[in-house]
């Protein structure tokens, strides 16, 4: 009866210990219980996964190169192709924004330009700060085109 009850207490635990195995070698092998998202770097940021955009950069992305964003996550009814940090600021994503900066990406005036006349249209103050520090100089969002607006 003892020997029974033992089985019974100690039987989820040996589950638990072969599934955690299974597990871990799965993820050591890149296969782990979930695939990895197949996402671009620019759509990792607009889906505020900070830690898989710092995974891709890590994996050799290149944090000024525009990528792919599906329809929903920085606009409606379209897909876009944006830089990261245009991502970063349509997301309203101060965060990001610092995370890219602190991986490489770059802003050069013009660029600037854009993603503070972007930030004006989509209102945070982290993203103003962050893109403020940047350059003091006003800006002039006059015929500006946005990065989020759809091509046709």
């Amino acid at each position: 009866m003892k020997r029974g009850l033992m089985w019974v207490s100690a039987g989820p635990c040996f589950v638990l210990a072969v599934v955690s195995a299974w597990w871990t070698v799965g993820a050591l092998a890149g296969n782990g219980l979930w695939p990895p998202d197949e996402v671009t770097l620019s759509e990792a940021v607009a889906t505020r996964n900070n830690a898989e955009a710092v995974r891709l950069i890590e994996k050799g992305a290149n944090p000024n190169l525009p990528g792919y964003v599906r329809d929903g996550l920085l606009t409606n009814g379209y897909a876009v192709t944006v830089k990261p940090i245009e991502a970063a600021v349509g997301a309203q994503r101060a965060d990001s924004l610092r995370m890219l900066l602190d991986n490489g990406a770059s802003i050069d005036q013009e660029e600037l330009t854009v993603l503070r006349c972007l930030e004006r249209a989509r209102h945070d103050s982290g993203v103003s700060e962050l893109l403020a520090a940047q350059s003091t100089r006003a800006v002039d969002c006059t015929g500006v085109r946005s990065p989020l607006e759809r091509v046709r």
